[in-house]
């Protein structure tokens, strides 16, 4: 199974919209690609980390609480793609998940809505 998510420097999980690398994980082999975050040279943070994920192949997401817009709820969904929610902060090798609920993608949603407000 191959796993999406973003992280820091450190390898924390860290929002779509705010970490710094975007990772591939097999969950028989590790990590297996890393880039940098798509989502921080775009206006469309999320959705375009749920893309990216999509694009590569991934079998599930795991999400970063804050993470899941209503637009990258629609793109993941729309692909098949598994969609988990964890804490950000958390090491990626010790990630403990649970599926996405209709309120996470609520929040996430309000929370990119203010994001963007306050990049103006």
């Amino acid at each position: 199974m191959i796993m999406c998510t973003t992280v820091n420097d450190d390898y924390r999980v860290e929002v779509f919209s705010r970490a710094t690398k975007l990772v591939l994980v097999d969950t028989s082999r590790g990590v297996i690609h890393v880039e940098d975050n798509p989502a921080l040279q775009s206006v469309n943070k999320r959705p375009t980390v749920a893309r990216r994920c999509v694009e590569l192949g991934a079998d599930v997401v795991i999400a970063p609480h804050g993470s899941v817009c209503y637009p990258s709820y629609r793109i993941l969904k729309q692909h098949n793609v598994k969609i988990y929610v964890t804490e950000p902060g958390l090491d990626l090798s010790s990630i403990s998940a649970i599926p996405l609920s209709r309120w996470e993608v609520f929040y996430s949603s309000i929370i990119a809505v203010l994001e963007r407000l306050s990049e103006r």
